[in-house]
């Protein structure tokens, strides 16, 4: 049984004790090539390969996957591992290998092998009568050593593998030298080591030069890369997606090392196993023991002066030069260069460039620094600073590190805030953050630097997307001593970012509002405060509160001097109007001529063609959207606007969901999902996606899931257009599954929201849902009533999705009530008007239910159209809409078959097992299979069967990573 890691249990004594299980990958990644290579080198005979690698590599785990590749797996191996004894047995890793000669059909012996008889008695009965010893000591080994070779002869073809070459004794390294030097023709030899321990000398002990006709080959495994990390960390946790930026973070402080990755996820786990996998609880991580262990062990192996060399890089904690690491250790000359030679050599230390150097990976780093004592450490901050400080120019955030490690606090202020305005000039915004918010934390700041920092600080947090900070600058808001200016400032932008985080939307319009009254006498700076209230897209306030809002934004905007205000206040003026429907607001657009010269200018034409694309894409303007997005974007891009990008590639993703796009979406949207993670208006509007696309694939549970996030049972707090899309989809999901009770509590409250808003233009693709959700609840008044408020609320509002959708509203109505020719007419204007935007989903939706309303006027011909339906949601990788199709054709005694038809498919999957592959990899049972592609369980049965042999999956669990695998991808595509 597999116990979650760091699972508590009872010792007899009572006392608690922790059962600490391994974390380690059920795949090898990111070793293909090197596998590969290897398996190649063995298959001819004889052959000789030195594996080589860094502590951690995984040279052992590559050795093993190769024993497991068929042709080699079952075959003759023999194995043997070195260990870090203080006196290694002589031959103790060959003997330990060749006790398995006797699994092993023989071939002739030679006498001379008798010799091995006192050495492995539990073969001795396999072997010749022992020969006289000889006086020799010399002669004997000699003829020691050709025993071995002759034996390894007689076993015919075989592989000898020995592990951990570095700790082996002299003796060892002779035998095999000797062995490799002239190898029976039959035998191939693997021997793995770590280079950094082994010195100055080879692996053998001297150099080794194949003979002739040996196939020999150097592999050198490296460390894995960023993707590699990532596939590591998602094979690992048994997760389908690790977030990006989580795996840059952990292979930064791994150093791509396998094994540290694995130890550091370990040291990732909470109390239930579970990881917690956010990239800021690396930086506060713990060495994990085994790292911690390893690291003291070759501490162990220094001198004096190499120990101080090595406490010194640790507290530097960056690649420093000889002259500093001198400065701080006291060293110089002859003794620092002996010094670092053996840090260097003995693995503790590496050359990270030219000159420079420091520790493999953070965590080594780290470990080195946890073994210095307290008073030490404060000794060695303060000869930091001094010697940093006499370069030029001065390195401000080392120097403010270092001063705050040695407990100088108003040096680390003044060079803090100094770093702080470096790293806003040089856009390195997070570095810039973190830095004030330390000395804000921590720093303890007066009044009036507390003021100033928390100005810049909200500045550049804004521009960063970092709303965590906003606990740091409701600390400093609580301080008595602010000006009002800056109080105002500070108060301000906390609640722009407070509106930005999940749950906070009305928290953080309080106190926008409450800055707007504090700097009444400062429209410029209020200005910002002002264009967010008008803003009517977050929660249910209604729409007449923001309009006069929207009347004190024009006010303001007459005032401004500022063009990169007057630019952002233009923005989200035209966008709003455009969202609400207002024709006018097109013209202005088409009219905009403004100059956008500086950096800030840019941000703000990014913003305005962003904002009125997503804008103009809820109103169904999907076409002219997409022209402007593509430009918003470009400027974003290269205006290093982050936040904007962002909301752009939001409304990118949006776009391509409704327009049918869904080729690689579902990565697209769960990666900016977990890029912006604390951005709600990206990460709902990625929810509503990856809701749609799991709703479209019968992935009911995943689609619940996902459209849970946005906020739809407290609209209050949600991006409203998001919200009322999210409950049009869990509606039709209830539906789907006969909870005819459950969509009508999910409609009632999403027309509450809308009418509390009056935006009815954001309705549009709830309408129809709610219509159909009330006849089916036998509740017609409730949907002719709510359908008279839609056509009344869109009434010469220019939003052409409103038009499709009140023509499937209509006859839904029209269908529910038995007038099923008037039906098919409505529903057909409905195909008409959604293919025209073009939703090509909704079109085939709308041609799916004209089909079904002529049949049910006996029209035997519309079967044509139910079948062109089913296609074309096959075509977009709507299964289960399609598998509902093809079951009502086979109702209808019109059933035809797939238009990819049946074809021989050999060892690759086929189109309905991909889609099978794809269902089991997001772990659904064969019901939901069966219930989602409409086929029976028995069927879904035999396909299973089929993924996991063309696979060679040995279980369902498997199909996930098997078929993320490089090599597989072109057996599953996922929609």
């Amino acid at each position: 049984m597999v116990l979650p890691a760091h699972r508590p249990f009872r010792s007899g004594s009572g006392l608690p004790t922790v059962c600490d299980i391994r974390t380690s990958s059920p795949v090898l990644v990111g070793r293909d090539r090197e596998l590969s290579a290897l398996a190649e080198l063995v298959a001819e005979r004889p052959s000789a390969v030195l594996l080589e690698g860094e502590a951690g590599m995984g040279k052992t785990r590559l050795v093993q996957e190769l024993l497991n590749r068929p042709g080699i797996a079952g075959g003759r191996v023999l194995t043997g591992a070195c260990q870090p004894l203080r006196e290694p047995f002589p031959y103790g890793p060959v003997l330990e290998a060749l006790g398995g000669v006797a699994d092993i059909p023989l071939g002739p012996l030679s006498p001379v092998v008798g010799v091995l008889r006192p050495l492995l008695p539990e073969i001795a009965g396999l072997l010749p009568e022992q020969p006289e010893p000889l006086p020799d000591k010399a002669a004997e080994r000699h003829r020691e050593f050709r025993a071995v070779r002759e034996l390894l002869a007689a076993c015919g073809p075989v592989l000898l593998v020995i592990d951990d070459l570095h700790w082996a004794d002299e003796h060892t390294r002779d035998l095999l030298w000797f062995v490799l030097a002239r190898p029976p023709r039959d035998l191939g030899v693997v021997v793995t080591y770590r280079s950094e321990d082994l010195g100055t000398r080879g692996p053998l002990g001297m150099p080794y030069r194949p003979a002739e006709g040996v196939r020999a080959a150097r592999i050198q495994l490296g460390p894995l890369d960023v993707p590699a990390v990532r596939e590591l960390a998602s094979a690992i946790l048994d997760a389908p997606r690790v977030a990006e930026d989580f795996a840059a973070r952990l292979h930064e402080a791994g150093g791509g090392i396998p094994f540290v990755i694995e130890e550091t996820l370990r040291a990732l786990r909470g109390p239930a196993g579970a990881v917690e996998a956010g990239h800021r609880l690396l930086d506060t991580l713990e060495v994990p023991v085994l790292l911690r262990e390893a690291m003291t062990e070759r501490m162990s192996s220094l001198n004096g002066a190499a120990v101080r060399v090595a406490r010194a890089a640790a507290v530097l904690g960056v690649p420093a030069t000889t002259g500093l690491l001198g400065a701080l250790s006291g060293l110089r000359g002859r003794p620092l260069a002996t010094a670092l030679d053996q840090a260097l050599c003995c693995g503790v230390l590496r050359e990270t460039a030219p000159g420079r150097f420091g520790f493999r990976h953070p965590l080594a780093r780290k470990a080195g620094y946890d073994a210095v004592s307290g008073p030490e450490r404060s000794l060695l901050h303060a000869r930091a600073m001094r010697a940093l400080a006499e370069l030029s120019p001065a390195p401000l955030i080392q120097l403010a590190g270092h001063a705050r490690a040695a407990g100088r606090t108003a040096e680390w202020r003044r060079y803090a805030e100094a770093a702080a305005g470096q790293a806003v000039e040089l856009g390195e915004t997070s570095l810039a953050i973190d830095t004030l918010q330390a000395v804000l934390d921590e720093g303890a700041p007066g009044d009036e630097d507390a003021g100033r920092m928390a100005v810049t600080l909200s500045q550049v947090a804004l521009r960063g997307l970092r709303t965590e900070v906003t606990r740091t600058l409701e600390d400093v808001l609580g301080r008595t001593g602010l000006e009002p200016v800056v109080r105002g400032t500070i108060r301000m932008n906390t609640g722009l970012l407070l509106v930005r985080k999940d749950g906070e939307l009305t928290r953080g319009r309080a106190e926008v509002e409450r800055a707007v009254g504090e700097l009444a006498d400062r429209p410029g700076l209020a200005a910002r405060g002002i264009n967010l209230l008008a803003q009517p897209l977050d929660g249910t306030t209604p729409l007449a509160w923001h309009r006069r809002w929207m009347t004190r934004a024009r006010e303001v905007y007459e005032l401004l001097d500022d063009q990169e205000l007057r630019l952002a206040l233009t923005a989200d003026r035209v966008a709003s109007r455009v969202h609400i429907g207002d024709g006018s607001a097109w013209a202005e657009f088409d009219a905009f001529d403004e100059p956008a010269v500086t950096a800030g200018e840019r941000v703000q034409l990014a913003r305005f063609l962003c904002n009125v694309a997503d804008a103009g894409a809820w109103a169904g303007h999907l076409g002219r959207s997409g022209e402007i997005l593509k430009e918003g974007l470009r400027v974003a891009t290269t205006a290093g606007a982050l936040f904007v990008a962002g909301n752009g590639q939001s409304t990118r993703v949006r776009l391509d969901w409704l327009t049918g796009n869904w080729t690689g979406l579902a990565e697209s949207a769960a990666a900016l999902r977990e890029k912006y993670h604390d951005l709600m208006s990206i990460t709902s509007e990625s929810a509503l996606v990856l809701g749609g696309l799991a709703a479209v694939r019968g992935e009911f549970g995943a689609a619940e899931r996902y459209l849970a996030t946005t906020k739809v049972s407290v609209p209050g707090e949600g991006v409203l257009p998001v919200v009322l899309g999210a409950a049009a989809t869990l509606a039709s999901i209830r539906l789907e599954n006969g909870d005819t009770d459950g969509a009508r509590t999910i409609v009632d409250g999403a027309l509450a929201a809308a009418r509390l808003k009056a935006v009815w233009v954001w309705a549009a693709e709830l309408i129809p849902v709610a219509v159909e959700t009330y006849t089916r609840a036998r509740r017609r008044e409730d949907a002719v009533h709510a359908l008279r408020e839609f056509r009344a609320g869109v009434a010469g509002r220019d939003a052409p999705v409103t038009a499709a959708a009140l023509a499937a509203a209509e006859a839904v109505l029209s269908a529910a009530g038995g007038e099923h020719a008037d039906a098919a007419v409505r529903f057909d204007l409905a195909h008409a008007l959604y293919r025209e935007l073009p939703m090509p989903y909704r079109a085939t939706w709308a041609r799916e239910r004209a089909a079904l309303s002529r049949l049910a006027t006996g029209d035997a011909g519309a079967v044509t159209g139910l079948a062109e339906a089913a296609e074309e949601y096959e075509r977009l990788g709507a299964i289960r809409d399609a598998g509902r199709c093809r079951n009502g054709l086979r109702e209808h005694g019109a059933w035809v078959p797939s238009g990819r038809g049946r074809r021989g498919y050999g060892k690759r999957l086929s189109p309905r097992e991909a889609e099978i592959a794809a269902m089991l990899a997001a772990g659904r049972t064969n019901r939901e299979i069966a219930a989602g592609l409409f086929l029976s369980p028995r069927t879904v049965e035999q396909h299973v069967a089929n993924v996991l042999r063309k696979l060679g999956a040995r279980s369902r669990t498997e199909v996930a990573h098997l078929s993320g695998r490089p090599g597989d991808r072109a057996l599953i595509t996922y929609t």
